[in-house]
Order: structure tokens, then C-alpha cells, then sequence
């Protein structure tokens, strides 16, 4: 289990959700005998893999009935699979980052992004003077910050690029997987931290971050 302060999503799934797999699922049916397999972890994640659920997301045209964790989760998990990235871990975890940073709503797109800190150098100096926790938090508060920005926000970076010739995406996805790493590595995180998980996530960021794109430019609207 990750601790409450780590990005994570599918302990944050509500009725609504649920209700939402009943009426796909099971319109007439055994909404109890449904229910079984949401306390079930490894059923729960067969239920989402399921590409009816995604398509259902992406169909549906009015306000969504479903809460963010859930809406990401299922987007990031297919993008995921479909880019060969099976550990559902990995997606919850990607999840959670975007949960925390990007709205669902056309009209609350954006929250703070990618306003804040975009500079790696401003990330640098702060990480140059950090110790101990600090230092693992600010690692992942980078990794988070570039993760979202090549992820969902690519033409952003390269449009900085044109203009006032500031690194483009590759560099700022270079320095994700590096601050990831070290997270992974820092012996002052929490006892808890899934240093495992960073490490990987680190080793397949190229990767993920182009589905992230993918599912930015094709399935979720960011606006302009």
C-alpha cells in the first residue's frame, strides 16, 4: 500500500464510479454479486482492463459521472497497454500525478500548468541546497512537474524551443528519468516509498511519455 502523501488513484475510486460499472456491466443483473469483485484488487483491475469501460469514457458525451481518479486511471492503464507498459502500478502511480495537476473539465483544463516551475535550472538550484526529505520531495515534485509538461504539454516546450531557444521536450524528459532515479535511490524517503516503482518509471519514461501524448492529442482535451 503507498503511503497517503504518493500519487495514486484506485484507492480513491467512489460509489459514483461503481454505479458507473453497474450500469455498463450489469444494467440488469447482480449489482451484488458485481460488487464482490470491486473489493477484489486484482478483479477490479481485469474489470478495467476491460476495453469496453475505456471506450465508454471516451463515448460519452455529456458531464462525466465518474470522479478523476477513475477517469485517469482507466485512460492512463489502456494508453499503457497499448504502449506495452503492463504494470498497473505504474499507471495508478501516472495516474495520481495528472489527478493532482490536470482538471476534467474543458473549462478547469489547467491548474497551474504549465505555469510554476519550467525551468530545470530553477528545479537545480532548489535541489543544490536541499537535504534529507526535503531533498527526495523536491526530486519528485520535479520528476512530477516534467513529467506532465512532455507528457501532456509537448508543443509547449517546443514552442519555447522556437521562440527563445529553451530546451525542448528530450531534454526535459532526460531530466524526469534522472530526478526519478535518484528519488528511487535516496536513502532519506519514506520507509514506505515503492522505490522499485520510481526506478522503473524511470527506465520507461520515453516510452510513457509518448502515450501520454498520444492520450493528450487524441482522447483528452487541454485546450489551446
Amino acid at each position: 500500500m503507498l503511503g497517503s502523501w504518493f500519487p495514486s488513484c484506485r484507492d480513491r475510486f467512489t460509489a459514483a464510479d461503481f454505479d458507473f460499472l453497474i450500469r455498463l456491466l450489469a444494467p440488469d443483473g447482480d449489482a451484488v454479486a458485481l460488487s464482490k469483485l470491486w473489493e477484489d484488487p486484482e478483479a477490479l483491475r481485469e474489470i478495467l482492463d476491460l476495453p469496453g469501460i475505456f471506450r465508454a469514457l471516451l463515448e460519452d458525451g455529456g458531464p462525466l459521472a465518474v470522479s478523476p481518479p477513475f477517469y485517469f486511471y482507466v485512460l492512463v492503464r489502456h494508453a499503457f497497454v497499448e504502449a506495452g507498459i503492463t504494470d498497473a502500478g505504474l499507471a495508478d502511480y501516472v495516474a495520481g500525478v495528472l489527478c493532482e495537476r490536470v482538471g476534467v473539465a474543458p473549462a478547469d483544463a489547467l491548474r497551474g500548468i504549465p505555469g510554476g516551475l519550467v525551468h530545470a535550472v530553477d528545479f537545480v538550484a532548489i535541489l543544490e541546497s536541499a537535504r534529507g526529505r526535503v531533498r527526495f520531495h523536491v526530486q519528485l515534485a520535479a520528476g512530477h512537474q516534467f513529467l506532465v509538461l512532455t507528457g501532456l504539454f509537448p508543443a509547449y516546450l517546443e514552442k519555447r524551443r522556437d521562440r527563445c531557444g529553451a530546451p525542448g521536450v528530450d531534454f526535459y524528459e532526460g531530466f524526469a528519468r534522472r530526478v526519478f532515479l535518484e528519488a528511487s535511490q535516496n536513502r532519506d524517503a519514506p520507509r514506505d516509498t515503492p522505490r522499485r516503482l520510481l526506478e522503473d518509471l524511470s527506465e520507461c519514461l520515453p516510452a510513457a511519455r509518448r502515450s501520454l501524448n498520444r492520450l493528450a492529442g487524441d482522447w483528452v482535451f487541454l485546450g489551446d
